[in-house]
């Protein structure tokens, strides 16, 4: 079998390999509909490229056979076939992107497009944060990785087929194996260090189309076996699949050797596929009719599922998982009735030349450009009032420098005590809280030591496997010699959640260390969502509006719930005994009934939040503002020398 001659290849259209690309769909589209029983249902994919492995080599070794192939009649029939479709979905998502996104997002788009626009986009998100990551919730074109993958295996591959084929055609099937195991290997060697590339790039993925090549021998093995074998591999087959698609998830080690499960069963279906009394489940003419149109639902599903969820900020509900699956469903049969089959088999006869040569790259060049434009224009800012948007520029500013310029006015004592100094101690988040101080008058030399985002109230690790780098860091920072210099220190977290037996001990261990005042600076509102997003989906030029739309998106009982348990806690006398004081943020940001959080000023619709934890520079200076109002003496420590 491995070392056999290429069976004789005939056409013939087998519609159970449509309806096994209907169910592939199907799965696709299950699992980002956020199907709880269908977590694996990204697998889908898996079996596409396994089918189109199938169908690639098996048509070029039919040409080769019959001395009909060549390059150019191949690439034109995958212009034909792929391109229409994809230039029609681009061209909705960049105009719906104009309507829906902010700039900011809208110009992450123009980025991701120009990727797509060249059969890149793996090598764009690869570049990004992984698939399954959060923030993959709101990019249209995610879904386009795996078209650039089977776009860059129809470069490829033709040639080094045609190459084995020519000089290597009695070790072909022993080739394409050989290939297949080393792409195996290279995934498990690089999957545990490198997960996203082996995820989203075509050296860790070839054996699926392999798998689907190789179908082409086992064809002739299984042709003549009895018709209970063939049913029952094409019953295996349907298992594994759907085994796979609800036993997985997005935990599960892939892809790599597991990969082979689904695979597995797609290979079964491909080379048992005729059999009689099960394949109708893949033939009948629904199923069917969506098969052919995979394409085009794979294509248009996604955006539809991104913008309604962008636009409306929140889950979706059984009623809308029906809705939009259907509304998938019927607008990819659609695309592919009068977009798909349009172009497809529309030939001129009179050019030598294939007028798809000419139209394809010269739509993918305008949309290109058109996308550079969005992405260097920071999302073509000109949609927007200046009050409703900050500029990609203003944002950076509001941000880049911030631990930039505290270090360059980070005072370095040198185990020096000098007067007027204060020792400010925590993360990104006390960022906030240095530009709070500084906008409204304090003129004390500050000395920051940083914590990490890894790590919770100044030492305890989110997860085990940063333990020991968080246990240094605090060790590290509690060595410090400056605790014992300074004037005040001021304590700051974004209080993801609370400790309290940790705080107890760091601040203990302070307390040893200097007698200086200690601030801590209780929890700031958050949102669920990004602030500039929240903004944009208010629909609205009203500041009292959009902050009032803005409620919905308050971590308010999570941050609620920590204040109220750290007002108790600093309501033991061991904490004014100790000089050690508690500054209640929230209710400087919400009134006392913690009902006035406002994300844009009252009087110039200013942004307050960079995201959705981190305060801009005008956010910082208005906290500050009310700091220096209730807590004077905040502000009281002057330099001196």
């Amino acid at each position: 079998m491995f070392k056999s001659k290429i069976p004789s290849i005939t056409k013939e259209y087998r519609p159970e390999l449509n309806g096994l690309r209907a169910l592939a769909v199907i799965l696709v589209l299950l699992f980002h509909l956020d199907i709880t029983w269908m977590q694996g249902g990204f697998l889908g994919v898996d079996v596409f490229l396994v089918v189109s492995g199938y169908f690639i080599s098996k048509n070029i070794l039919y040409g080769l056979q019959n001395n009909s192939f060549s390059f150019k009649k191949f690439y034109t029939k995958r212009l034909r076939r792929l391109f229409p479709a994809l230039i029609f979905t681009l061209i909705l998502v960049i105009v719906a992107g104009y309507f829906f996104f902010t700039p900011s997002s809208y110009e992450r788009l123009g980025k991701s497009a120009i990727f797509a626009s060249f059969s890149l986009s793996n090598f764009f998100f690869w570049s990004e944060a992984g698939y399954f990551n959060l923030e993959s919730t709101y990019k249209p074109l995610l879904h386009m990785w795996s078209l650039s993958l089977e776009e860059q295996f129809y470069l490829f591959w033709p040639l080094l087929l045609v190459i084995l084929y020519k000089f290597k055609k009695q070790n072909l099937h022993f080739f394409i194996l050989l290939i297949a195991i080393a792409s195996i290997a290279l995934g498990e060697i690089y999957i545990s260090n490198n997960p996203s590339a082996v995820f989203f790039l075509i050296p860790f993925r070839m054996f699926e189309f392999l798998l689907g090549a190789s179908c082409i021998w086992l064809e002739q093995y299984f042709f003549k076996r009895k018709t209970y074998i063939l049913e029952s591999l094409f019953l295996l087959g349907l298992v594994l699949i759907v085994y796979s698609a609800v036993a997985f998830d997005h935990f599960t080690r892939m892809p790599g050797i597991l990969s082979l499960v689904p695979c597995i069963g797609t290979m079964f279906i491909i080379v048992a596929g005729k059999a009689p009394s099960l394949s109708w489940v893949l033939k009948n003419k629904l199923v069917e009719t969506i098969g052919k149109a995979s394409y085009s639902i794979y294509l248009i599903h996604w955006p539809i599922i991104v913008y309604y969820k962008y636009w409306t900020l929140s889950e979706l509900s059984p009623s809308t998982q029906i809705i939009i699956g259907i509304t998938s469903i019927i607008a990819g049969i659609l695309m592919w009735h009068f977009v798909e089959n349009t172009f497809r088999y529309r030939k001129s006869k009179k050019l030598k030349i294939d007028p798809i040569w000419f139209t394809v790259p010269a739509l993918i060049l305008i949309i290109s450009s058109f996308s550079l434009f969005i992405w260097k224009s920071e999302g073509d800012t000109s949609r927007f009032t200046d009050e409703l948007y900050m500029t990609k520029t203003e944002i950076l500013e509001n941000r880049k420098n911030y631990w930039k310029e505290s270090s360059s006015k980070n005072t370095i004592l040198n185990g020096k005590e000098r007067k007027g100094h204060v020792l400010i101690f925590g993360n990104s988040h006390a960022i906030d809280l240095i530009y709070a101080l500084r906008q409204n008058g304090l003129e004390a030399k500050i000395t920051s030591l940083q914590t990490s985002g890894k790590c919770f109230n100044f030492g305890k690790a989110f997860q085990e496997k940063d333990n020991s780098f968080c246990a240094n860091k605090k060790k590290k920072n509690l060595l410090n010699k400056n605790w014992g210099l300074v004037d005040a220190i001021y304590l700051h977290d974004h209080w993801p959640k609370l400790d309290l037996e940790n705080l107890r001990e760091i601040i203990k261990s302070i307390r040893k260390l200097s007698d200086a005042p200690i601030y801590v600076f209780g929890p700031k509102m958050i949102y669920k969502e990004q602030v500039p997003e929240i903004i944009r989906s208010s629909n609205s030029v009203s500041a009292a509006a959009i902050n009032k739309f803005a409620d919905q998106f308050e971590q308010k009982k999570l941050k609620l719930t920590i204040n109220q348990k750290l007002l108790e806690e600093f309501k033991s006398p061991y904490y004014r005994e100790a000089n050690v004081n508690y500054i209640d943020i929230l209710t400087l940001q919400g009134g006392e009934d913690y009902d006035s959080f406002d994300i844009v000023s009252e009087d110039n619709l200013q942004f307050l939040y960079f995201d959705a934890s981190h305060l801009t520079k005008r956010g910082s200076k208005r906290l500050g503002k009310k700091l220096k109002s209730e807590h004077p003496s905040l502000f009281n420590i002057k330099e001196t020398e």
